[in-house]
């Protein structure tokens, strides 16, 4: 396969990864198929940049950001400022629902 399908495979699992998604969750958020996440990822199948405009969305990133040749070790800022973003809304309406659940009305 081509190299810059490969660059763009390689950077959407690691993203996903450091974002603690599972290729479901990003495939879900993606709105494509989980065959069609693993092909991708894996470099088989190329993604029209429509997908890879979903997946970039859904991993908080600009779309360029997925074809960096350089080896994304750390993540930049802004996507870990993301990520606990999304982990703090999710905690906090969990435990929101849980003391409405236990309130007695």
């Amino acid at each position: 396969m081509c190299e810059i399908v490969e660059i763009l495979g390689n950077n959407i699992r690691n993203l996903r990864k450091e974002s603690g998604w599972t290729q479901e969750k990003l495939a879900e958020k993606a709105e494509i198929s989980v065959p069609f996440m693993t092909q991708i990822e894996l470099g088989r199948k190329t993604a029209s940049l429509e997908v890879i405009e979903k997946i970039a969305k859904a991993l908080g990133v600009s779309y360029e950001r997925l074809f960096n040749t350089e080896k994304l070790e750390t993540m930049d800022v802004k996507h870990k400022l993301q990520i606990l973003e999304k982990d703090l809304v999710s905690t906090v309406a969990n435990h929101i629902h849980t003391v409405f659940d236990n309130m007695e009305i």
